[in-house]
């Protein structure tokens, strides 16, 4: 069950400004360091990717946010706005 409306408003655009919204996918990465045979640690790494963090936020330049709960992501890929959906522009 959704902290704000029970039914969202699929977004194209900023319900505030019209502008673009950038959503974050927070991931957790790793550098992995071998150690050399002097026992140092070395300079060199390898990335490993470890996958979402289970944290995904979005936000307009102009300074609305949405944090986890607040929307959604379907299957298909639209972004489902539970936040500003009472009230605010509807921009389709």
């Amino acid at each position: 069950m959704k902290r704000f409306a029970t039914r969202g408003k699929r977004r194209k655009k900023c319900p505030l400004c019209g502008g673009e919204i950038i959503v974050s996918e927070l991931c957790q990465y790793t550098h992995d360091y071998k150690l050399t045979k002097s026992g140092r640690l070395s300079k060199k790494y390898t990335v490993s990717d470890n996958g979402p963090d289970d944290a995904v936020v979005a936000g307009c330049e102009c300074g609305a946010y949405w944090e986890i709960g607040q929307f959604d992501i379907t299957r298909e890929g639209y972004f489902i706005d539970y936040k500003y959906s009472e009230g605010a522009l509807d921009d389709g």
